[in-house]
């Protein structure tokens, strides 16, 4: 049986000779020189180490390394290089990547480089998919055909901090430069810093500020060399950044430098009226997406003031889907969303005024508005004014969408909202709505106006000067109006019920009342509530229930409540009427703990009820014009013509009187008005028995027919108006048997 191990052959050494090949000594040397020999190598291998454990505690100055991430999307293969890849034509799409000096261990490779302050970390992949040439904004200017050609394969390019010197500098950084915006240095230590490196394109002054207070630290000499490589790496694109926006001008490749967090920018310039235009807060940097065609299609994330009768932010995205170019430059306004500081002047101070506005806004304000034919949401409306006020509009609306998750305290405090001009500075005043809810009080309803189109209102106290009645009644008038202004305590020996000032005008129509009431409340400066017995109704319920909303918003915005034609509600009762009576008893009850001023209007106070007699302070008699009132009332009008045909109409008409010319056509501008020849023959158009309602009608239905003929507005127009409206005249006398509507209603004890 063979044995389990066959013995092993013997090998004989010559370890003496080996040594001394070692010792690069002599093979015939002593003992005693092969010792020294082995004494010596043994203190050069201690010197060796010792060297050798210095050096890895001992940094140089610090450095920076790029390692370039290469991955083959076809063989899975990825590893970290030092030195940058080079294609080959090789693999599925004949373009693969090579490089050399592979990184095996990361961390001994740090170790024994202890001077290295940050990584650059540049990451490549290939094989994945066909290599098409980015579109002519994504391209990089200067490249050399090979930096060209590796550049298809960059995916990203990133920093990361290794130092805790460079840490600690940039840790300073994030709290003196950077602490109000989004930035890498805030949200993670050790994350990755990406390129192209925004925040500090943004903020270089400040961070060399902070290297400089650095000086001579080790600190501020890393953050040196990080700067150093930042710059060198970004110089030739920052600098193309900087030349285009001095000239307001950007291209597609840049479009991400633009935009800042915390910057205001302006959204709806180009083709919008000048009431679409918002500015908005931005929170992040522009997010920008490219999809496999190529397409572009950007976001930035932005916060602006919402108002329910609270201020509060609120967070959107505003979308950029297009580029006015994705080749050439462009200007930075013809962008949809784009910074303030690049907006026109003009809009900015637009923006600025619409804020102040919306916080005049903030509880209660009489505005007037304007519109125009392109843009207009409350049409006809040149000349109407609007009570704006959130919270009687939410009383009011309390189901409306905005108003079910109303915010139960105000992010600016009750101490700022008391001020009437808080220093808030452009992030606030310039990012309020656009919009805010007015009730308009010539149609009693709630619209969405436009800021933008809202002004103060200018009080026509002139209009009570030019009123066609006796001096005497005018003061009587003012008295009356100014006293109830100055009472402060209610005077009444029960206590609650009303203190208001209640006025009777009554007479023909077209005398003036109408216009009375409006003067009125021009010299009280306040707005003027119209109500009529169409809008009321008639049915007892109904009225009762509609009078105490309008003398609720009357009292609540200190309105002048104007009831016209309010015959039925003051007509006498009777045992014969008890729906009439129920009528009269709701309104007697309703105004009898009503504090403002209230004017009714009458044609027909011969049938008065006696109750009206102790509550109404003040009765006025309109008697008919005669002819000196007459020629009177045409000067004014021709007088208000011409002032309007001196100078463009304002953008807003800011008074609240009725005039022929609030909504006139330019063409009579344009062809004139023959006022001398009108003011000539002023005395014959005086003599006709016109009241003030049949003058104004006619001055407009002789302007319609001035245009029709295209001739400047004469008084042939004027007569021949007057002419046609005295032969219905005649004819309803006719009809009455040779009596007048004046004499016929004095006949029934009607006037």
């Amino acid at each position: 049986m063979a044995p389990r191990h066959q013995p092993m052959k013997t090998t004989i050494v010559d370890w003496r000779g080996e040594l001394c090949r070692f010792l690069d000594i002599p093979a015939e040397s002593t003992d005693d020189q092969v010792f020294e020999g082995l004494e010596a190598a043994s203190a050069k291998l201690a010197e060796a180490e010792r060297l050798k454990k210095q050096s890895l505690h001992h940094k140089g100055p610090p450095v920076h390394v790029v390692i370039n991430r290469v991955s083959c999307q076809d063989t899975g293969e990825d590893g970290l290089y030092l030195d940058a890849p080079w294609m080959v034509e090789s693999g599925p799409y004949n373009a693969h990547l090579r490089v050399s000096q592979r990184i095996r261990n990361l961390e001994v490779y740090l170790e024994r480089n202890k001077d290295v302050s940050f990584i650059v970390y540049r990451d490549y992949e290939c094989c994945g998919n066909a290599i098409v040439p980015p579109p002519p904004f994504q391209q990089g200017r200067g490249d050399t055909d090979a930096a060209a050609q590796i550049s298809l394969f960059l995916k990203k390019e990133s920093i990361t901090i290794h130092a805790d010197e460079l840490r600690s500098a940039l840790g300073e950084v994030a709290r003196s430069v950077l602490a109000s915006i989004p930035n890498p240095l805030s949200r993670d230590e050790e994350g990755a810093i990406s390129h192209p490196y925004l925040w500090w394109f943004h903020k270089q002054d400040e961070i060399r500020a902070v290297e400089d207070s650095l000086h001579n630290t080790k600190p501020g000499e890393h953050l040196g060399v990080l700067r150093e490589y930042v710059y060198d790496r970004m110089k030739q694109d920052w600098q193309t950044v900087e030349a285009l926006t001095a000239r307001g001008k950007i291209n597609a490749r840049f479009i991400e430098y633009l935009f800042f967090p915390r910057e205001i920018l302006v959204s709806g310039i180009n083709g919008k009226s000048r009431s679409d235009i918002q500015a908005f807060i931005a929170t992040e940097w522009l997010k920008t997406h490219f999809n496999e065609l190529g397409h572009f299609s950007a976001e930035v994330d932005v916060e602006a003031w919402g108002f329910d009768g609270n201020f509060e932010m609120f967070e959107s995205h505003l979308p950029i889907q297009k580029l006015p170019s994705y080749i050439k430059e462009f200007d930075i306004s013809h962008l949809e969303v784009y910074p303030m500081k690049f907006a026109p002047k003009e809009e900015v101070h637009n923006l600025r005024s619409r804020g102040k506005m919306f916080w005049k806004c903030r509880r209660q304000r009489y505005v007037c508005y304007s519109s125009n034919s392109k843009f207009e949401e409350v049409p006809n409306s040149t000349d109407a004014r609007f009570m704006v006020d959130i919270a009687t509009y939410k009383q009011m609306h309390p189901d409306t969408p905005n108003t079910e998750q109303q915010h139960n305290s105000d992010a600016l405090g009750t101490e700022i909202m008391n001020q009437e001009e808080p220093d808030l500075g452009d992030e606030f005043y310039m990012c309020l709505p656009t919009s805010i809810y007015g009730f308009n009080m010539q149609k009693k309803e709630w619209v969405s106006l436009e800021v933008g189109r809202m002004e103060d209102v200018e009080w026509n106290t002139e209009a009570f000067n030019l009123l066609v009645i006796d001096k005497e009644t005018k003061e009587l008038v003012q008295a009356v109006v100014t006293n109830q202004l100055n009472a402060e305590e209610n005077t009444d020996l029960i206590r609650g019920k009303g203190n208001g000032l209640f006025i009777l005008l009554h007479g023909g129509p077209g005398t003036g009342k109408t216009l009375t009431a409006e003067s009125v409340a021009e010299i009280a400066r306040k707005p003027l509530y119209r109500v009529t017995c169409g809008d009321i109704g008639t049915k007892a319920e109904d009225v009762e229930k509609y009078l105490e909303v309008v003398l609720l918003l009357g009292k609540t915005w200190g309105c002048v409540v104007l009831l016209d034609e309010a015959d039925v509600f003051l007509e006498q009762r009777t045992i014969n009427n008890m729906e009439r009576n129920a009528l009269v008893s709701v309104f007697l009850r309703v105004l009898e703990y009503y504090d403002g001023i209230l004017i009714l209007t009458s044609n027909r106070v011969g049938t008065f009820d006696e109750a009206f007699k102790s509550r109404i302070q003040l009765n006025l008699r309109y008697k008919n014009l005669d002819e000196d009132q007459r020629l009177q009332i045409w000067d004014n009008f021709i007088t208000r013509l011409e002032k309007l045909l001196e100078k463009p109409p304002p953008r807003a008409s800011k008074t609240a009187l009725t005039s022929p010319f609030a909504n006139r056509n330019t063409s009579l501008l344009s062809l004139g008005v023959n006022t001398k020849e009108i003011r000539d023959n002023m005395k014959t158009l005086a003599k006709p028995n016109l009241n003030g309602r049949e003058i104004r009608n006619a001055i407009s239905t002789a302007r319609q027919l001035a245009m029709y003929r295209q001739q400047p507005l004469g008084y042939e127009h004027l007569r021949c108006v007057i002419d046609e409206a005295k032969k219905f005249d005649d004819y309803l006398t006719e009809v009455h048997e040779g009596f007048t509507a004046e004499e016929m209603q004095r006949e029934r004890g009607e006037r």
